[in-house]
């Protein structure tokens, strides 16, 4: 089977100290990665690097509105990075196509699915996607945040098998790497609290991310079952990263491959409500089963049946979301009636539309 994978690679990566791309730099990620698709691969990359090429083109220096001037650089950038993207594929004899993507498009499960429809098909016909964020369209500061969760998202909804981010750093350090001291962290077996704290929350001028957001982008694609790889895009290769020859830091897959809605859940649905469950309920589903109406002990938020969901047990932790089959009004009216007539009705979330946290299998 083909091996999949997909490239994340940051702003500074591909700029230049004053912001503006680096183009000898573009040039060797794409040699790198033709010679990935001379072994057969499939590969999908993601890129920032869009404002930094706007850069070059208008500065928009007099525009005082922090979010719109980064919106405009990243409208007349974009052309130009894909036009660059293009140039350099092709003299390998690759065709490339271009995605921008919203997050509503990984909550809507119609969009989301014929994004995965038409991404599959272009990487069987041996074409490499790159994608970015369509910052024009984003209500809130470049909605995604940045290009890692963006990244991890898609490694999801392609199932990718490895997930490389490449950055300006080696990967996660045991303490700021900007202290002498400071030691790489070469495996992670699981993110946690712990891991979660080491990382620093700083941001580039032009990157909308840090070392925070690339480790909560490792927690949901390793959640997923997808290895992740943090390494330095200025020093190592992406060839030697996939042969396992590098330095930066690799997180362990958790799970094993689940249903395609699984991964949809984990990669973005729309939350419209929450459901606080008994203790009984959350045993079941912590075991696997569907959500019965008899388990459920309070309901919030207006949601429609095929909604996204919250699952809450008594003490208000957050224990899973899932797709209601039930509006939450038709919810409401169950609830008043009686236990023996509430046996009969039919599973709220069943067990195949539910993602359980800390399911690990």
């Amino acid at each position: 089977m083909t091996e999949t994978i997909l490239i994340k690679v940051g702003t500074n990566v591909l700029a230049q100290a004053d912001g503006e791309l680096d183009l000898a730099q573009i040039e060797s990620l794409v040699d790198q990665i033709s010679e990935l698709k001379k072994q057969q691969k499939h590969v999908v990359l993601v890129t920032s690097g869009a404002m930094g090429a706007g850069l070059q083109l208008n500065k928009f220096e007099s525009i005082k509105d922090k979010l719109i001037r980064r919106q405009m650089l990243a409208a007349i950038g974009q052309s130009r990075l894909i036009e660059l993207y293009t140039k350099y594929f092709k003299k390998h004899g690759i065709t490339v196509a271009q995605a921008l993507l919203s997050r509503s498009d990984f909550s809507n499960r119609e969009k989301y699915l014929n994004i995965k429809h038409v991404l599959t098909n272009l990487l069987d016909s041996n074409i490499v996607p790159i994608i970015n964020e369509n910052d024009v369209v984003s209500t809130e500061e470049l909605s995604f945040g940045d290009n890692d969760i963006l990244g991890a998202y898609t490694s999801a909804l392609i199932k990718a098998d490895k997930y490389v981010v490449l950055t300006t750093v080696d990967g996660l350090c045991d303490k700021d790497p900007s202290e002498k001291d400071a030691k790489l962290i070469e495996k992670v077996e699981r993110v946690d609290d712990r891991i979660l704290a080491l990382c620093s929350k700083s941001k580039s001028s032009l990157g909308m991310g840090g070392m925070q957001s690339k480790i909560e982008a490792a927690k949901i694609a390793t959640e997923l079952g997808i290895e992740t790889i943090i390494a330095n895009g200025k020093t190592q290769k992406v060839p030697n990263i996939i042969k396992g020859e590098f330095k930066g830091t690799t997180f362990r897959p958790r799970i094993k491959e689940k249903k395609s809605v699984y991964y949809w859940l984990m990669a973005g649905v729309d939350i419209n409500g929450q459901i606080t469950v008994d203790s009984g309920a959350a045993k079941a589903i912590a075991n696997r089963k569907s959500l019965l109406i008899v388990g459920i002990t309070s309901i919030e938020g207006a949601f429609e049946n095929g909604d996204g969901v919250k699952v809450l047990d008594e003490e208000g932790n957050k224990i899973g979301v899932g797709i209601v089959n039930f509006s939450s009004k038709a919810l409401k009216e169950a609830l008043k009636k009686s236990k023996t007539e509430l046996q009969n009705h039919k599973e709220i979330i069943h067990c195949d539309n539910l993602k359980v946290f800390n399911d690990l299998v």
